[in-house]
């Protein structure tokens, strides 16, 4: 069996799911390969249209936003350890079309169904540290929750 090149690793990596370009780079790293091989490969998986780090935010958004909403904070942090340069993950928080108030009235509706059995008082600290360790700011927190 032939070894495999660093095209085929990152071919076969990317086959699961889009990536982007640092989880790439990270994998062909681990691999062993070289800095030249890794750039080459880089570079030709992104003239193939393969490896787009905009177009993976956007999807990688896209599909937080329905299966598991978070507030823009938490995003930020998330998209930046997916390797996400600061500029692509501001212009896609910014083109996001669903708004922080909505997401948060969203989770609000699906966890309030599981908390009908406590007191308003206990819903309400639990709904608070719900959206807070959702990445919601505090001002987004009280206008959903309508805290004075």
């Amino acid at each position: 069996m032939k070894p495999k090149t660093p095209l085929d690793t990152a071919l076969h990596f990317l086959k699961y799911r889009a990536r982007s370009e640092f989880e790439v780079d990270q994998k062909l790293r681990l691999k062993g390969f070289s800095e030249p091989e890794r750039r080459v490969t880089l570079k030709k998986l992104k003239s193939a249209g393969l490896l787009n780090d905009l177009d993976f935010a956007k999807m990688w958004l896209e599909n937080r936003n329905e299966l598991h909403p978070e507030g823009s904070k938490l995003l930020f942090l998330e998209m930046k350890r997916l390797g996400i340069s600061e500029d692509i993950i501001k212009k896609v928080l910014d083109e996001d079309n669903i708004s922080e108030i909505k997401k948060a009235k969203l989770l609000i509706q699906q966890k309030s169904k599981i908390m009908h059995n406590l007191s308003e008082s206990e819903s309400r600290q639990k709904m608070i540290a719900f959206l807070a360790r959702r990445g919601f700011s505090w001002e987004t927190i009280s206008q959903v929750l309508k805290i004075n």
